[in-house]
Parts: C-alpha cells; sequence; structure tokens
C-alpha cells in the first residue's frame, strides 16, 4: 500500500478546512474528500476514487487544527 500527504501548493490537489481535493495516482481523476461525509458504507472523511476505485484520499481534521490528508492506492 502507498501512501502521500496532500501537497496543497500543486494545482491537482487543495486542502481546505476539513475538505480535501485530491488527484488519483491511477487515473488522474481530482475528487474531493470532507471529513463530514462518509460514502453509504464507507468510513467518515474516506472516500474512494469515484471513477476506477484504485484509490482513497483520506482527510481527518483541519490543516490549521493539527489535521491530517493523504491518499492511499495500491501499486497495481
Amino acid at each position: 500500500m502507498n501512501k502521500r500527504g496532500i501537497d496543497p501548493t500543486l494545482k491537482s490537489e487543495d486542502w481546505f478546512g476539513n475538505n480535501i481535493a485530491v488527484m488519483c495516482p491511477h487515473c488522474n481523476k481530482v475528487y474531493v474528500v470532507s471529513d463530514f461525509l462518509k460514502e453509504p458504507g464507507g468510513k467518515q472523511g474516506e472516500r474512494e476514487c469515484p471513477d476506477c476505485k484504485k484509490s482513497t484520499g483520506v482527510v481527518h481534521d483541519a490543516k490549521d487544527k493539527g489535521g491530517e490528508a493523504y491518499v492511499i492506492w495500491d501499486s497495481n
């Protein structure tokens, strides 16, 4: 399993409050993840890539409150 922190300085990613925009490492789809929302059957603050389902964006709390945000994916 690979893991990379969100880099808001990139044009393809952002972290605002408890929300992130992240680019999927597999298909390059940009998708939004919120610490306040969850997919049906999923965990709060986590969302699979809606296109290929091969990565998961994770955000817990706001950046200015010591939160964490990252994307995880299998290398396959």
